[in-house]
């Protein structure tokens, strides 16, 4: 009998394992899996095998037999988790080395994985579970333990459960459920319930529902109970068993009302049931127009002024500075209800024309002085060295943006804070000089403080709105010498010459050459009237003049006299007398420059009614300064009470001409020698009161008229006060200062019947010191100076 063949000894070309081999050089396992992957049996079949790379004979789950003794002997349980867990790695790694020895045998060599279907649970093999044991079963992502005694932030959301909760929180200690599965293991007594999946059940149940509790509280709420999933009457019977039921809360909504879910409009998550929120119904009561919003198109209670919904309307405001980080590409950002949400601002609505306020107002704020801090430097500050090489244009401020201002050079730092001590010099408040500061601000930052400013640019700034203020900027300017001033223009010349634009073609010459005649400008030399009677002169004879061009008369050479008696014959009082004054006047300056032949005025006279002064009742006159209360307004009152000064002579009254020492105060007319009033006591003290006042108040002002106000005293321009100004004080009393003139004149006359002493005490001509006279004393003959 031959003797059979000893196997050869060696490395199996497949696993590498040392031991006897098969006629192909393989070791016996990896042979039959040679013999498996031919004929396609269990699965096998010859390949690349996915772990290590190398082509043999794989698995169904295209693993070699080598990398599945690897993974066996848990040298690689990054694979196996990744298997088990349906992952993929790549390939590439180590094999496992292995000595097929006698008596010794290998682990099996089954694939991990048997297929990879994705709905179908994956079994895990037992040899996997015993390297990796099944952990404590307590879920911290349901009901985290929350500290006892801590309040809540946010009010705590509807929860979700699943059936299943319960037991992944299965090894968590839980205070007071020991009482609950007693009353839990009675109530399967009294039902005949034995089955242990029933207990299971609702004991994790129990535990979820003890779980859910806030912190601090024993009790679990009767709404925490019905958001279990299933079998929350059994658990609620056990808690008020064990006496862990708290009672029910009441319904604040009413019951047709109540709704899980979001707010209809906003979207807010409120937990308390309503359809729409609070808030929502706020906006609702304030703004109820209701139409399309033209950003999410919805049919909601609309704006007025934007026709944004109150859900558009608080993104586009969180969205706006997003210093968060919500803004969302192509999305909203939706929140939380009720106190969380944010509180949108509705003053708008109620109390048009208020400022927004709250936390969107200040991330306003915040971001303009975010990018104030960045801006640089404008680009048109104006270079003191540069020449100019055409003449600058009219700047159009209209297209100004306040909100990007460029940043202020260090010389223009340096003017706006002289500005503010400007201001604190001058008594003034600074909240109430923000429409100045505002204006220079935008002068400085634009155009620099380098060079002059032009007087047109400031003028310009402050038209644009309310908000901005000129009159005390070109003041500080011309101070500084930083100010380009205009030639000014009296209004009431402007007016007259407006009025000429406005007249046809030959009359509006005339008149104009008129104007020039009036303001001194003619061809020959003469006095300039006052602009106010200009002004007026104009104004009567306008209408007339566009009459007669309606009438066919295109030229002034053709009117007559016949012309201008029909034109003062229907009019009666002071209409005719200042048409009459004005023609005559206009008709006599353009005879004198020789734009027309004949004067057609010249001979038409005018009867006039002139009426006698007559004296008011005394008990006008009782107690008339003791219902004046400023100082400066007895004194304008005795000025022209006592003093017989007019209106015009009161504003123009300087310091420079009182001589309290003496008790003299001079006033200039033009025109005719000065006149000197002697003051009373009454007069002297209330002049002497004023000018302590006016010290006190305004210390360093050089106005040098008597009579100031708060702006002209500190204008530099050193103007007089206003008509309003010297009016106001007899407005105040109820009596006229051409009546208070006249019974001081007419008392006067009553009681010397001496023109000669009204023409020296008073300063009036001969005429009217001559009737007062007579008005005085009717009875008396008329003297040589009437004749």
């Amino acid at each position: 009998m031959a003797r059979r063949k000893r196997p050869p000894a060696g490395s199996c070309e497949y696993c590498a394992s040392w031991g006897e081999l098969t006629m192909h050089r393989l070791c016996p396992p990896c042979g039959r899996m040679r013999n498996w992957a031919e004929t396609g049996r269990y699965g096998r079949q010859m390949g690349s095998c996915r772990r290590c790379g190398y082509p043999q004979p794989i698995a169904q789950d295209g693993t070699c037999r080598a990398c599945l003794l690897a993974v066996r002997a848990g040298q690689d349980e990054d694979w196996m988790w990744s298997e088990v867990r349906r992952g993929y790695l790549p390939p590439g790694r180590p094999r496992q080395l292995a000595f097929s020895l006698a008596d010794v045998t290998l682990p099996e060599a089954n694939p991990l994985r048997k297929h990879d279907r994705p709905m179908v649970s994956q079994k895990i093999p037992p040899w996997v579970r015993q390297l990796c044991p099944s952990p404590l079963r307590d879920d911290p992502r349901i009901c985290p333990p929350q500290m006892p005694g801590q309040l809540g932030l946010f009010p705590t959301p509807r929860r979700t459960f699943t059936k299943y909760d319960g037991g992944r929180i299965h090894d968590r200690e839980i205070p007071d459920l020991p009482p609950v599965i007693a009353e839990l293991r009675k109530i399967a007594t009294e039902r005949g319930v034995t089955g242990a999946s029933w207990s299971r059940m609702t004991w994790n149940l129990a535990r979820l529902a003890l779980a859910a509790r806030e912190p601090g509280e024993r009790q679990v709420h009767p709404e925490t109970v019905r958001q279990l999933p299933e079998m929350y009457p059994t658990i609620g019977e056990a808690l008020q068993r064990a006496g862990l039921l708290a009672p029910p809360r009441a319904r604040l909504v009413p019951a047709e009302e109540l709704d899980y879910g979001s707010c209809g409009h906003c979207f807010a998550w409120a937990n308390d049931r309503l359809t729409v929120c609070l808030d929502c119904r706020q906006w609702s009561y304030l703004h109820r127009g209701t139409g399309e919003c033209r950003r999410c198109h919805r049919d909601l209670p609309i704006a007025d002024t934007d026709g944004l919904c109150r859900f558009c309307r608080v993104v586009t405001l969180e969205s706006e500075v997003d210093f968060a980080g919500i803004a969302t590409d192509g999305g909203d950002q939706l929140w939380i209800g009720r106190e969380a949400a944010p509180q949108l601002r509705t003053l708008d609505a109620r109390y048009p024309g208020l400022r927004r306020k709250g936390r969107f107002e200040s991330k306003r704020k915040l971001a303009q002085a975010a990018e104030r801090a960045v801006r640089t430097v404008s680009a048109h500050l104006i270079d003191p060295g540069q020449l100019e090489l055409f003449p600058t244009p009219p700047r159009d401020w209209t297209r100004l943006n306040e909100a990007g201002l460029p940043a202020l050079t260090t010389t223009a730092e340096t003017v706006m804070e002289d500005f503010t001590t400007y201001i604190d010099q001058r008594g003034w408040k600074r909240p109430q000089m923000g429409g100045s500061n505002r204006t220079l601000r935008i002068l400085l930052a634009h155009l620099g403080a380098d060079t002059p400013i032009l007087e047109k640019d400031v003028r310009a700034v402050a038209s644009l709105s309310s908000n901005h203020q000129g009159a005390r900027v070109i003041n500080y300017l011309r101070r500084r010498s930083l100010l380009l001033a205009e030639e000014p223009v009296d209004r009431h010349l402007a007016g007259a010459r407006r009025i000429a634009d406005g007249l046809p073609n030959a009359f509006g010459d005339a008149v104009h050459a008129w104007i020039d005649v009036l303001t001194g400008q003619g061809s020959k030399p003469s006095l300039p009237h006052n602009p106010e009677t200009v002004h007026r002169y104009v104004r009567n004879v306008a209408s007339t003049l566009k009459a007669w061009d309606t009438a066919g008369i295109t030229d002034p050479r053709e009117v007559t006299k016949k012309h201008v008696e029909d034109i003062l014959q229907p009019l009666r009082g002071t209409a005719a007398r200042g048409l009459h004054v004005g023609l005559r006047s206009m008709f006599r300056a353009l005879k004198r420059e020789r734009l027309i032949f004949r004067d057609p005025a010249r001979t038409v006279a005018l009867t006039v009614a002139r009426r006698l002064p007559t004296p008011l009742p005394s008990d006008r006159l009782r107690g008339l300064l003791d219902n004046i209360p400023s100082v400066r307004d007895q004194l304008i009152v005795a000025l022209a009470a006592v003093h017989t000064l007019s209106m015009i002579q009161i504003r123009r009254l300087r310091m420079e001409d009182l001589d309290r020492a003496r008790g003299q105060l001079r006033v200039r007319r033009p025109g005719r020698l000065d006149h000197i009033v002697y003051l009373d006591d009454l007069t002297l003290q209330l002049m002497t009161a004023w000018i302590v006042e006016r010290a006190e108040r305004w210390p360093d002002c050089t106005n040098p008229y008597v009579i100031v106000s708060n702006q002209t005293a500190v204008d530099d321009l050193h103007p007089h006060v206003s008509k309003e100004v010297v009016h106001s004080p007899f407005q105040r009393a109820g009596i006229s200062a051409g009546k208070l003139r006249q019974d001081r004149l007419f008392d006067e006359a009553r009681e010397t019947a001496d023109p000669i002493r009204l023409m020296r005490v008073f300063g009036v001509c001969s005429a009217t010191a001559t009737r007062y006279v007579a008005a005085a004393h009717p009875d008396k003959k008329p003297g040589p100076i009437q004749a």
